[in-house]
């Protein structure tokens, strides 16, 4: 089966910058091979996308960087990569470029796909509704349609004028396919009155730095109010191991359990968690665990928070329900005690455990939408066979487009 004729198959070019672009790219091209065989499917990515048989022009998730210094210290290898990819589509142009997330580079590469008459159609929407609300009229100006993971993101491009469709968090798919790890509750000693606290630091190295000790004084706060109490870090990976051991022997007395790649079973289990906001409260969402969120902030960070966060919260649950569901504290100040204090009450059954419960099932009804990736699939064929068939106008040229100056790339590349 073809989708062109001529027997010219579909042919299109994805784009992952980072380690959860690379899963998502990867759960993309099996959706839409399962739906087209015969597609083509080339671009930048990682090993996991090269795995499901995307012809890949150059691994970069192995040159991942996030932040504004690490991505302006590679950011001359940045720009090589985008007028590469520039010249290789105007070259030899696909039928799509869909980039995935990582916004700093994907928004780039996105005009310039435009600007050689290549349409895009990207995955993951940069979070407008949090900063730089402005960015929107950019991102109208850089794509021909936006996929969303959350309800509450489409009447913001609905607004800009930009075509978009909702598709769910795949992340909630993910979850339903892990099995639990038998008898995990029984690996580490627990007995059923035992209860548990997750504490996640984040996948990061600076994350753990920053907020790992601020989750272990605060789970000393908890033993003392709930003596039964035991603990479990997971560890996102191998790297952050030592750096997390070496935060919890200043802790001997809790005898943390820390345990590699263990971060599901360890949502499932936990009565409660206190978790580093991002991706990981989704997954404790999933699981239905109250959980207090906690972000340090340096003093020039928390100044920053202030003035540009436009949200009312940082975590993303919270965003989703427009209310305070987790306890968040995103600040630069002690505040290990509160946090203790929220999560107790989060251990005990009372009031705060009910309601949060109740909430977490509200939200979850709403932002779980099964087959997440078979639905981005389906947009992704669907938008491709309109700009083939010319329903897509690209504005643009043949040729490749006047390159900015690396300084002014490198200014915007975050």
């Amino acid at each position: 089966m073809t989708d062109r004729p001529g027997n010219r198959p579909l042919r299109i070019f994805l784009s992952a910058g980072e380690h959860s672009g690379d899963a998502h790219g990867a759960a993309l091209a099996r959706r839409l091979r399962e739906r087209v065989p015969d597609v083509r499917l080339e671009g930048l990515g990682g090993p996991l996308m090269r795995a499901e048989g995307v012809e890949l022009m150059l691994d970069l998730v192995e040159h991942a960087a996030m932040g504004l210094i690490p991505v302006l210290k590679k950011g001359t290898f940045f720009l090589s990569v985008l007028r590469d990819a520039q010249a290789r589509l105007a070259a030899d142009p696909p039928d799509l470029v869909v980039p995935i997330d990582y916004p700093g580079l994907n928004l780039r590469l996105s005009r310039r796909a435009r600007a050689v008459g290549v349409p895009v159609c990207f995955y993951v929407s940069p979070q407008v509704w949090a900063w730089r609300p402005g960015r929107i009229h950019k991102i109208a100006r850089s794509v021909d349609h936006m996929m969303l993971l959350f309800p509450f993101e489409k009447p913001l491009y609905d607004q800009a004028g930009v075509p978009c469709t909702v598709v769910g968090h795949p992340l909630f798919d993910e979850l339903r396919l892990r099995r639990p790890s038998p008898a995990f509750r029984d690996g580490l000693g627990l007995d059923p009155a035992t209860p548990l606290v997750g504490l996640l630091p984040g996948s990061r190295e600076h994350e753990v730095r920053n907020n790992l000790p601020l989750e272990l004084a605060a789970a000393r706060r908890v033993r003392e109010g709930e003596p039964s109490v035991r603990f479990a870090i997971p560890v996102a990976k191998p790297s952050l191991q030592p750096l997390i051991e070496a935060c919890c022997a200043e802790y001997p007395e809790l005898d943390v359990a820390i345990l590699p790649g263990k971060a599901s079973d360890v949502a499932r289990v936990s009565r409660a968690a206190i978790s580093v906001s991002g991706t990981a409260t989704l997954e404790l969402l999933h699981y239905q665990c109250p959980t207090v969120v906690v972000y340090r902030l340096g003093r020039a960070q928390e100044w920053l928070k202030r003035r540009l966060l436009t949200t009312k919260y940082i975590t993303l649950v919270n965003v989703l329900a427009g209310r305070e569901v987790y306890p968040e504290f995103a600040t630069a100040r002690d505040c290990a005690a509160e946090v203790a204090e929220r999560a107790l009450g989060f251990l005990r059954p009372g009031r705060a455990r009910k309601r949060c419960l109740a909430q977490m099932k509200n939200v979850l009804r709403e932002v779980d939408l099964k087959g997440s990736h078979g639905l981005a699939a389906d947009t992704v064929l669907r938008v491709a066979r309109a700009a083939r068939a010319g329903e897509v106008t690209v504005e643009g040229s043949p040729s490749i487009a006047p390159l900015p100056s690396a300084e002014g790339e490198r200014s915007d590349l975050r």
